[in-house]
């Protein structure tokens, strides 16, 4: 990628991340919403919904971009997986135990979904950036958030020992999983408030330390299947991920198999620990 067309490629996120800013801050002034009452465990102080421009809305909304711009560039432009993997230590650090998981992206789906079913629902600025940032980055770039800015995706990364294959005939119906997920979030919270997502999430008890057991079993479970399947709840569950994938698809840069330089050996498909390069659909055309 040429120095020009770098410099276009930047300002574009720049400019992207500031418009969801300025969209966000109309919000700014209006009350805040209480948790959810999950279960019987109290959230830490510092994840309590803060009082209306907050300096730590900030910080959070800021960090959040910023981590959005630093992946777009390694993935697309460095091609660093040393890099990647960093990142994703430092958003596992901040994003997840640092705030215990919240305010995340893959709940606030529900947030926004209640706040466009019902009007008296109102919806934090600090929701809707969370919500929107890494959607329009989808949008033009692809899952960037999912590659190395999700808690939950670092916190498996981190796990994986041994790569096991899962069979295609059982990838592609698992697959469709997170979709149902999705579309089951979206109408418990707009037809009865419910926040199932946020409830079973696997992981938000390991980054609040506590939580009721049948869900750290659960997220034990899932990072027990980690070791040997790469993200498990990312390509089988994660509803973010299925908008995210929906999203990407018409994004404008993204990261994509080089043809000039593929010599169609196939040996991306086998290393690649989440099944997500697919076989090629012709001699010597990756798909």
């Amino acid at each position: 990628m040429k120095f020009a067309g770098r410099l276009r490629f930047f300002a574009t996120m720049v400019l992207a991340a500031a418009a969801i800013a300025v969209a966000a801050g109309a919000a700014l002034g209006v009350e805040r919403f209480p948790p959810p009452d999950f279960d019987t465990h109290k959230l830490p102080a510092m994840v309590q919904p803060l009082p209306p421009g907050d300096v730590r809305d900030y910080v959070h909304v800021g960090l959040l971009a910023a981590g959005l711009i630093i992946a777009t560039w390694l993935v697309l432009v460095r091609r660093s997986r040393r890099g990647v993997a960093i990142l994703s230590v430092a958003s596992l650090a901040y994003f997840g135990f640092y705030i215990g998981g919240c305010i995340c992206p893959i709940g606030s789906i529900q947030n926004v979904a209640a706040g466009l079913a019902d009007s008296s629902y109102v919806l934090p600025w600090t929701v809707i950036a969370v919500f929107a940032l890494p959607v329009v980055f989808a949008l033009l770039v692809g899952r960037v958030f999912c590659s190395s800015v999700c808690p939950l995706g670092a916190i498996q990364d981190l796990v994986l020992l041994r790569q096991v294959r899962v069979p295609t005939w059982l990838q592609y119906p698992l697959g469709l999983l997170p979709y149902v997920y999705l579309g089951a979030g979206i109408l418990f919270a707009t037809l009865g408030g419910q926040f199932i997502i946020c409830e079973y999430d696997p992981f938000v008890s390991f980054f609040r330390q506590g939580g009721r057991p049948g869900i750290i079993y659960f997220g034990a479970g899932l990072l027990l299947l980690g070791m040997f399947v790469g993200r498990p709840y990312c390509r089988f569950l994660c509803p973010y991920g299925a908008l995210l994938g929906l999203c990407s698809r018409v994004a404008r840069w993204r990261v994509s198999v080089t043809p000039d330089e593929c010599v169609n050996c196939r040996l991306c498909e086998s290393a690649c620990p989440y099944g997500s390069i697919r076989p090629s659909t012709e001699e010597g055309e990756p798909a």
